[in-house]
This record gives C-alpha cells, structure tokens and sequence, in this order.
C-alpha cells in the first residue's frame, strides 16, 4: 500500500507525517536544524506521495524537494495553496495570497472533524486566531506575534547582559501551573508578561468574535505552545497537534477522489 508524506514547513521547524492510504499515522518527526542536512530529518519509507505546507521563503520549500528527489526520485509532490473555495465546503473570506497554508489546513482539519462554528487558534511562532462560521465559511482572524518571538523581539533592545538573562529564560518551557505574580527580574517580568498577555488577547479576541461564530462554538488550539496556552484561557479549548497534518491528508483524499472520479 503506497504512504502518503505530509510535512509541515513552518517558520523555525519542519515537521512531517506518514500516512497509510487509510489515513493512519504510520510515522512521525521533526527537525530544528540547518537546511543543509534537512535531509536527515525526512522519513526513510519511499513515498508514493508528498503533500506539503509551507511558511515562509519559496527557496526552503525547493530545498526540501530537492532532497526528497535526490533520495526518492521523481516523486508526485503537491504544495497546498490556499484557494477561495477548497476542500469540505471551506470558503475564505480572506485575501488568498496572504493566508497563510498552514492557517488554511489547521481549518480544513477542524472541517474534518465537525461542522460546528469554531475559533481556531494555532499557537506557533506567530498566533493566529481565525473564525469559522457553521456553513464552512470563514470569517476572518487575527495574527499576534508568537511567545518566544515576542520575547525576542523585546529582549534585542535590553542591554546586552539583560539579553542573556531573558535568552536563558527564553530556553525554558512556560509554566502556567504557576500563578501569576509580577516578576522580580526582567526576564521574569517578561516571561510572566508575554504568557498572560498572550492568553488575555487570545481570550479577548475568541470571546469578542463569538457572536460571529455562534454562542456554542468549539475553541480548538493546535501548535507548539497550544497545550500551555490552554491552560490559561477560561473558555475551555480542545487541543489537536496535528490539525495541520489533518488538512493536508484531507487535500490529499479529496485530490485522490477527484482523479478517481475524472479516470
């Protein structure tokens, strides 16, 4: 049975998925490091096809295909871009060129899942809080800069010994398990800060919108700081890392469905 590759191509990792053709998660990782050795963060298995997202420079995407078709040949590749009207009855309301594809899948993952209105929030190196009305319809979103980009960002005009204070905090994985209290330092001032800062707009903005999405609409969370953001927002949030991934296995089946209907 061919596997199906579904790497996601974000702005600081890629992460990647093995499907079976029954849509089972056969394998999976990630890989932090240099593009130059991107080509041992691929899976091993042969691929009968690659479906990817992408974040970011068009070069990264080509340097991923290039390393997966020096392994593995001439390779059936598909880069999902965001269109008007997609898969499961999605409809933007959205300029398609500047939304983003992993923003796009993470939708068509909760589409898969359910057709309840819901605020989707995708906590990565930039949050993105996007409305989906019951209809499949989107209603547009917001964009906030990420925990540790946000950080980083305020920590380059501190002097140089406070930067490598607040970079050291910046290794450190939040707690939101601890209460909130103001901090005694400036790393802990803008730890403690940018998390319940980032927790209060998510929930301001999710909560002002709901209306738009009706009172009963799902809040789903996916990303690397999706789990720890949870814990702190007071309407309960269902977290799902692998939305992304699910989207990109959704455009996968329906392309699959579509040439089987044209043959």
């Amino acid at each position: 049975m061919t596997e199906t590759w579904l790497i996601d191509l974000g702005s600081s990792r890629v992460k990647w998925q093995v499907r079976s053709g029954s849509g089972a998660v056969r394998e999976q990782g990630q890989w932090e490091g240099s593009a130059g050795a991107l080509d041992r963060a691929l899976p091993k298995t042969q691929p009968g096809a690659v479906w990817l997202a992408r974040v970011g420079a068009a070069g990264r995407e080509q340097a991923l295909l290039d390393a997966i078709r020096a392994r593995h040949g001439d390779v059936a590749t598909h880069s999902v871009r965001p269109e008007p009207e997609g898969p499961a009855g999605l409809c933007l309301d959205y300029d398609c060129s500047q939304f983003g594809a992993d923003r796009y899948c993470a939708l068509l993952g909760v589409l898969g899942r359910t057709r309840a209105p819901a605020v989707v929030i995708d906590a990565g190196t930039a949050v993105t809080i996007d409305l989906l009305g019951a209809d499949g319809r989107h209603l547009g979103g917001y964009i906030l800069p990420g925990f540790r980009r946000g950080l980083s960002a305020v920590s380059d005009l501190l002097s140089a010994e406070l930067q490598v204070r607040v970079g050291a905090a910046l290794g450190r994985a939040p707690s939101p398990r601890e209460p909130s209290h103001p901090g005694h330092d400036t790393a802990e001032a803008l730890m403690q800060g940018w998390m319940h800062g980032l927790a209060g707009a998510v929930e301001r903005l999710g909560s002002e919108q709901a209306g738009g999405v009706a009172s009963d609409g799902e809040w789903w969370l996916t990303g690397g700081d999706g789990p720890w953001l949870a814990e702190l927002l007071d309407h309960s949030a269902r977290v799902e890392p692998d939305l992304v991934f699910d989207g990109l296995w959704l455009c996968a089946r329906d392309d699959g469905l579509s040439r089987e209907r044209r043959g």
